[in-house]
């Protein structure tokens, strides 16, 4: 006799379009249920956890490329893993095959074959899919997770120089000037070679002739010295122009190898060669920026390239030659009192300003 039609169960059906593999778990059917609840892990909670975790406060900055990349990948995922709950659901709602009738007089000799449970092809195919969607996912994160890393590594930068500020502050009872200059009232060295005792570089300078300029014959020998405490890893990495300096020659060299400047005028804490100590600074510490990323790199030894007050007023990162960085959206600053903040390119020009002013009598706040 023939085994009667079992009815097509609409309810399990329906169980596997809300989850997938639940219609399969409610017939018994364990191999398949248990490859699509793990289908549905991989594919579906696995992603989005990793992406939410990791990379959260990311996908803010990324450009409007990143973030088409992310929506079609996520479209994707959603598509394959709305077929893979079609395919659970249609598996679920199927007839089963009917038994073959006896023929009288004929003898089974051989029982028939039992049906191997498990994962179809297709159901393996699907999966495979979806842990590449997966990682082409992440894959475009991977750079934004060592950019931020770079940047983290620029701020201890920032927070080592700040720290040598104060250590000379503390035997000097003032801060460094921005550059020291001869008899003359012409630049001899940087702010930067001041503070090389405070950074573990007391070596090099003792080799630096300090009553000569700079760029004479002798000290142009150490132009070229790599030194980290100077150089923003990120922009390390980027390739630098030589057009993008302008006309200006002193840009077009091979030894741009600093990032890190302070803002030069008369209402900033670096009015020139003339120093000054914390009791000045009015406005209070916390609300003074220190130091600041260049947007274009000099010669670590330079005291003639510093940013000026005007510059430094028009933006973030709208200015060759004033405040910038290769960083998303903005750039490190280093407070007067040794704190690290970052600075958006949409702050405020007014707030700016005021933050770069140490008698202004303001209270700015990074927004």
């Amino acid at each position: 006799m023939n085994e009667p039609d079992r009815p097509i169960n609409t309810f399990y059906g329906f169980c596997s379009l809300i989850l997938p593999g639940l219609g399969q778990l409610l017939q018994k059917r364990i191999g398949t249920a248990v490859g699509f609840f793990t289908l549905f892990i991989v594919s579906g909670f696995l992603p989005v956890l990793i992406v939410s975790l990791l990379f959260r406060d990311r996908f803010t900055d990324q450009p409007l490329r990143v973030h088409l990349i992310h929506m079609f990948l996520f479209a994707g995922l959603f598509l394959l893993f709305m077929a893979a709950i079609f395919w659970s659901a249609v598996d679920a709602a199927q007839k089963p095959k009917e038994k073959p009738a006896e023929i009288p007089g004929e003898k089974q000799n051989e029982k028939p074959k039992e049906k191997k449970g498990g994962c179809s092809p297709g159901c393996i195919i699907v999966s495979i899919v979806s842990v590449g969607i997966m990682v082409l996912l992440l894959l475009p994160n991977v750079p934004c997770a060592r950019e931020a890393a770079r940047r983290m590594q620029c701020s201890n930068n920032l927070k080592l120089i700040a720290l040598a500020m104060h250590n000379y502050h503390d035997q000097y009872r003032s801060l460094p000037p921005a550059f020291t200059v001869d008899k003359d009232g012409q630049p001899l060295h940087s702010w930067r070679v001041l503070l090389l005792p405070y950074l573990e570089q007391g070596q090099l300078y003792d080799e630096i002739r300090l009553d000569e300029p700079w760029d004479s014959e002798y000290n142009s020998q150490f132009h070229s010295r790599v030194l980290s405490a100077f150089q923003c890893p990120s922009g390390r990495r980027a390739d630098v122009s030589a057009s993008q300096a302008g006309q200006s020659p002193e840009l077009q060299r091979n030894d741009l190898n600093c990032h890190y400047s302070v803002v030069v005028g008369k209402p900033t804490i670096f009015p020139g060669s003339e120093p000054v100590h914390r009791g000045q600074i009015s406005d209070g510490t916390s609300n003074t920026i220190l130091v600041v990323e260049r947007m274009f790199p000099v010669c670590w030894m330079d005291p003639t390239h510093e940013i000026t007050f005007n510059d430094a007023c028009l933006g973030v990162n709208t200015n060759v030659y004033g405040l910038g960085s290769i960083h998303t959206g903005g750039c490190n600053v280093a407070m007067a009192d040794g704190s690290v903040t970052f600075i958006s390119n949409t702050i405020k020009p007014e707030i700016l300003k005021a933050m770069l002013t140490k008698v202004g009598g303001e209270n700015a706040t990074v927004p």
